[in-house]
């Protein structure tokens, strides 16, 4: 079976818009959280920090020639913002890739056979919060409403800004989606059906940083109270709220080769799964949390590995789901020892740095591990202070050099659904 590989990457996220501008960020150790306390008007369950995109202005990242009118249906102004951080990411994605002419068009019509898989966990919201209001105020109700906060968007979005002829669809497993979306691009190419996709533009996107939806985290005592992330911390006490999107651009690697394309990365394997209720096996599961004792997610660890022929020897780096809250840290670190044992990886947990963007946080993190891995570093944990005695972790502040090829990334998300997929460098 052809393996995977990855030939381009685009990021929209709160430490900078584009690889390059990612890559500073995770080098200098700069994270993207800011005062967020304007975007709050509930005294019981108020905003304080997130990680937010910056001053950024979709359409000068886009182009919409008049060669192009199909486009005009997809101009930021009338999409949601997960929507157009989406499409931002899936052009940057694109050129990193050397698919595109300087208007934006696939130079090669034969790759148009292109499908797009994003991952979201919650969709549409701003718009939905706004429309809601004017809706109830008895303004007219938008024509572009229902494409605004429809579940399909973002991958619709992008595949009409491209013109593209492979199938759009969403996928939703919460907190795990971006990962899932990119397993679900692999089995498409991998069952290469005729007629099936060339290429996959797989990611996940998210903009959700409401009122309401944070007071509703905030309740599920899921979101910080201060709104930041701090992985593995003895003090931490929730995620820190995020939007962004970031993605992938995945070719058979034959065909990769074939149009001599720069690989970035290559696929190992992957495995996902649900999380089962066993009292004595599985204690702590419930709607919201994994399974505390490690044990079924060392059990992916397992079979992605197993899937690509590859041992823990292969594994240099563990990029962990990291969310910062008690439960997902306790389960990442026992499942961790179970699997590793004595030969323990460098641990990455990029929420520290780009908080936890629900559909897009797995995928941001995928691009910050491969730009680390070919940058030949490890990035720091900026908000990591104090180590926690029943985890055993301590992470550096700083950004260490580190040579790596292979890394082992996981997510899990509400409702019991968890996702491990494995990458390393690409060898030639």
């Amino acid at each position: 079976m052809d393996s995977i590989v990855i030939t381009g990457m685009g990021a929209v996220s709160p430490i900078g818009v584009g690889n390059v501008a990612m890559d500073e960020s995770l080098r200098q150790c700069k994270h993207g959280y800011k005062d967020i306390s304007d975007r709050s008007t509930n005294e019981k369950y108020p905003l304080v920090n997130g990680a937010v995109i910056g001053d950024f202005e979709p359409e000068d990242y886009l182009s919409f020639p008049p060669t192009a009118k199909y486009r005009g249906a997809v101009r930021p102004k009338r999409l949601d913002k997960m929507s157009s951080l989406a499409l931002v990411a899936a052009k940057l994605a694109a050129k990193d890739a050397g698919l595109l002419d300087e208007e934006d068009n696939f130079t090669d019509e034969e790759l148009t056979n292109c499908a797009v898989v994003m991952g979201i966990a919650l969709n549409g919201v701003e718009s939905y919060d706004r429309l809601q209001d004017d809706f109830d105020a008895g303004k007219k109700v938008s024509p572009f409403a229902v494409p605004m906060y429809m579940t399909s968007a973002s991958a619709s979005v992008i595949s009409t800004y491209f013109n593209l002829k492979g199938s759009p669809y969403t996928v939703n497993t919460a907190c795990a989606s971006s990962l899932t979306s990119i397993i679900r691009a692999c089995d498409m190419l991998q069952l290469n059906r005729p007629g099936g996709p060339k290429m996959v533009l797989a990611g996940g996107t998210e903009a959700s940083v409401t009122d309401f939806v944070s007071a509703s985290f905030l309740a599920a005592r899921a979101l910080s109270p201060v709104g930041v992330s701090r992985p593995f911390d003895a003090d931490r006490n929730g995620f820190g709220p995020a939007e962004g999107a970031g993605v992938v651009v995945l070719e058979r690697k034959s065909d990769a080769i074939a149009r001599g394309a720069n690989i970035i990365a290559e696929i190992i394997g992957f495995d996902e799964r649900h999380d089962v209720f066993d009292a004595d096996k599985a204690p702590g599961v419930n709607f919201t949390s994994p399974d505390t004792s490690g044990g079924q997610l060392a059990d992916s660890f397992k079979n992605a590995l197993e899937m690509g022929g590859a041992t823990v020897d292969d594994i240099d780096v563990y990029n962990a789901h990291g969310t910062g809250t008690k439960y997902n840290d306790l389960t990442e670190t026992r499942a961790m020892r179970e699997f590793f044992g004595d030969k323990m990886p460098s641990i990455m947990a990029l929420k520290g740095f780009l908080g936890h963007s629900g559909g897009a946080s797995s995928v941001l993190e995928i691009i910050g591990g491969i730009l680390s891995m070919n940058g030949d570093y490890l990035p720091g944990n900026p908000q990591f202070e104090t180590p926690d005695p029943e985890l055993g972790i301590e992470l550096s502040k700083e950004t260490t050099p580190l040579t790596h090829k292979g890394h082992l990334k996981s997510a899990m998300g509400f409702g019991g659904a968890r996702a491990v997929i494995a990458y390393k460098k690409f060898a030639g």
